[in-house]
């Protein structure tokens, strides 16, 4: 999985996890693999990524699943403007996840990674989610308290315990299993260490 520095916009910080170490670049490669198998499980046509900030894991699923149309929101302008430069072939636009710009059973495959934890009603996301999708997606977030830990083995955000800025939801394996589990009737919740990642069908 590349992670250039040469691609996008020069003012924007590209949030692509280079920084980690080469143990830190092996999880996400494993993570973000796994994303992309369960995406790829029902070969869609036609797929979303809510919230694909600058395009890294969209880039990742526009090469697997070539024969798809693929399209991404987020509610930074920035990052789209990066997005484009790493997915150009996908539609791309600035929206909100909690007022999708899309027709009910729009999608074959929603896919929604590293969110949940950031927004402020994490239930009006997935419900949207399973209205502009047609009985699939898949879901990560970061599996606490193991990527608090993380954090602080490598020397991280020691002042709040290992807590991300702008994390301000934080899931154990049951909490994000029961609230998936409040809208969607088939769940699956696998582990990637130091994340989660659910597929749901309904």
């Amino acid at each position: 999985m590349s992670n250039s520095r040469n691609m996008g916009p020069v003012d924007v910080r590209p949030e692509d996890y280079s920084h980690l170490s080469e143990r830190g670049q092996a999880l996400v490669d494993r993570f973000r693999s796994r994303v992309v198998d369960f995406a790829d499980s029902d070969s869609p046509k036609r797929l979303l990524e809510v919230g694909c900030g600058q395009g890294w894991l969209l880039s990742e699923l526009q090469r697997a699943l070539p024969q798809a149309s693929i399209s991404g929101i987020d509610i930074r302008e920035e990052a789209i403007e990066y997005a484009r430069t790493l997915a150009p072939q996908a539609d791309l636009r600035v929206a909100d996840a909690v007022a999708l710009p899309f027709g009910d059973s729009d999608y074959d495959l929603v896919v929604c990674s590293e969110v949940l934890e950031h927004v402020a009603d994490p239930a009006r996301v997935i419900d949207e989610i399973k209205r502009v999708g047609s009985g699939h997606a898949v879901f990560s977030v970061p599996y606490e308290p193991w990527f608090w830990a993380a954090n602080l083995a490598r020397g991280k955000y020691f002042k709040s315990l290992g807590n991300c800025p702008g994390h301000i939801h934080h899931f154990t394996r049951g909490r994000f299993e029961r609230l998936l589990a409040r809208h969607y009737t088939d769940v699956e919740v696998v582990s990637s260490f130091p994340w989660l990642i659910a597929d749901v069908r309904w």
